[in-house]
């Protein structure tokens, strides 16, 4: 493995920070220009791919939320506040008796989430962040199993081969590649964790919670920039 360089950091993670600071303040973020802008640090393509036995390549590439994890000695605390939010969520929406207070629930449900990410995960001061995340990993969930009407490309690759990139994209030049190797994680701290903090943002009901949603836990090994700079096209950075 290896650390996520500073410029990718300066790029994909700090800015982070920002917008759910922004969030907190304004209760979303007004500009929605600037949002879907935003959106591209959070949303790579996955590309996979493997050879047939026949020596065929089968390759395939999704967009998909991708985000960080805590180091390990942080993990355990990080997990039990998101979960005890959850259940605060389940009470908040069981008590919403119309669409006006469950809109209401959405936004404080929302508020909350972020503050306790903010609190765990994405931290403003670099010293803090580089104690406290785990720079050498990203993550991500595989939602797409639990959809019946879902092709199910990206887990039938991961199961022939566990080497992945994630590309990013900001238009008009900005662009990283980051490849690295999957690692498939059920029923460990790990998938408790990076749900938790998916469905601390985006509530799920406990009845969808139970649907199979493995976490793939990326484990970075080079990153080139492939932005259309004079530092660009392709230049390895780690």
């Amino acid at each position: 493995m290896t650390m996520l360089p500073e410029k990718f950091i300066q790029w994909n993670y700090s800015p982070r920070v920002k917008s759910l600071k922004e969030m907190i303040q304004q209760g979303a973020m007004r500009d929605m220009s600037r949002f879907f802008l935003e959106s591209t640090r959070h949303n790579p393509a996955l590309c996979t791919a493997f050879e047939r036995e026949d020596g065929s390549v089968s390759v395939n590439a999704k967009i998909v939320g991708i985000g960080y994890v805590v180091e390990e000695k942080y993990i355990n605390d990080a997990t039990k506040a998101l979960a005890e939010h959850i259940k605060y969520g389940d009470e908040l929406f069981r008590d919403a008796k119309d669409q006006g207070q469950t809109n209401e629930a959405v936004r404080e449900y929302q508020r909350r989430g972020v503050s306790l990410l903010l609190e765990h995960l994405y931290f403003e001061d670099p010293r803090k962040a580089e104690e406290h995340v785990d720079f050498n990993r990203m993550s991500t969930i595989e939602l797409a199993l639990s959809k019946p009407h879902s092709s199910k490309h990206t887990w039938q690759v991961v199961q022939h081969n566990l080497n992945a990139c994630l590309l990013f994209y900001q238009p008009p030049s900005v662009s990283f590649e980051v490849r690295g190797r999957i690692e498939i994680h059920e029923n460990d701290v790990y998938h408790e964790f990076v749900n938790l903090v998916h469905d601390s943002f985006h509530y799920e009901p406990p009845e969808t919670r139970k649907e199979r949603r493995p976490v793939y836990i990326f484990r970075v090994e080079e990153v080139y920039d492939n932005s259309a700079t004079p530092t660009g096209f392709g230049t390895r950075i780690a």
